[in-house]
């Protein structure tokens, strides 16, 4: 072997070191979620062991393109599914270009109209991939393979035209082997809430996404003691023009025994899950 053969040869090997040790895969038997700082917005990600991505809201500008260079590995380039919990224009802005830079293989969407360039955008980039699209349907889990389940709760009957925009979001939980982990609210506020709660549906979670950035339109009490989470997660810009989270809501946490984290104070907030069966409930590991 000669002698600048085996520079290049020691250089690669380190490349591949680095890489691994940027890019750490998520736990062998559970799952990774993501929720990132992306200012006064909502964007998550699920990682699943096996390594597909599941992407929820794409925030209010660009900022999302940034954490997932920084969160998946340099060689993976697909999303398997894409959610997008109603066209609001601070949980859509990335994911056109989103579109443009990653494999998406489908995408979950309520088909409810709205007059926003965003989203006309998105559904163009859709059209002209055919991509393929889901709609919500409380009768139906979405199986993301590995153990992994994404139990659809609301919106009940979706329509094509709404005032309440916020109470069109799409809420669901992550359910790993029949355990709930996390319940994704969008924004929804006290009405869907009630109408979620008077549905019957099982709200149960280890933790919450809190519905609307801690506005004080939700996060109701009757809704949160049918949550019974173990940790609540907000969502929110830093002195943001809409007060969120309201003092009111953050306090009705605090009263309930509700540890909260807050992306504006904490940044992003990445959890692994994994299945406790001694305890029959889904676990988990905040970093």
């Amino acid at each position: 072997m000669s002698r600048w053969r085996a520079i290049f040869l020691f250089f690669l090997i380190g490349l591949c070191l680095l890489a691994f040790r940027a890019y750490p895969l998520p736990p062998p038997t559970g799952v990774t979620v993501s929720i990132f700082d992306v200012g006064q917005g909502d964007a998550s990600m699920i990682v699943t062991r096996s390594g597909k991505t599941i992407l929820i809201d794409g925030g209010p500008d660009l900022s999302l393109l940034d954490h997932l260079g920084a969160a998946m590995p340099f060689f993976r380039k697909t999303i398997s599914l894409l959610i997008l919990t109603h066209p609001e224009f601070d949980h859509i802005a990335a994911f056109p270009e989103v579109l443009r830079r990653y494999d998406v293989e489908k995408v979950l969407l309520t088909g409810v109209d709205h007059n926003l360039g965003q989203y006309d955008a998105l559904l163009a980039e859709l059209k002209r991939q055919n991509i393929p699209l889901l709609t919500p349907d409380k009768t139906k889990d979405v199986d993301i393979g590995d153990g992994l389940l994404l139990d659809v709760l609301w919106p009940s009957f979706p329509s094509q035209t709404t005032t309440a925009m916020n109470n069109t979001s799409i809420v669901l939980r992550l359910l790993m082997e029949n355990f709930p982990c996390i319940l994704f609210t969008g924004d929804i506020e006290e009405r869907a809430e009630q109408a979620v709660l008077h549905s019957g549906a099982d709200l149960r979670a280890t933790v919450l996404k809190v519905p609307h950035h801690g506005s004080k339109t939700s996060s109701s009490t009757g809704f949160l003691l049918a949550v019974r989470p173990s940790l609540a997660v907000i969502s929110a810009g830093r002195d943001n023009r809409y007060g969120h989270p309201h003092p009111e809501v953050v306090d009705r946490y605090f009263n309930l025994g509700i540890p909260l984290r807050e992306t504006f104070r904490d940044g992003s907030v990445s959890l692994d899950f994994f299945v406790k069966k001694g305890e029959k409930r889904c676990a988990f590991v905040v970093h």
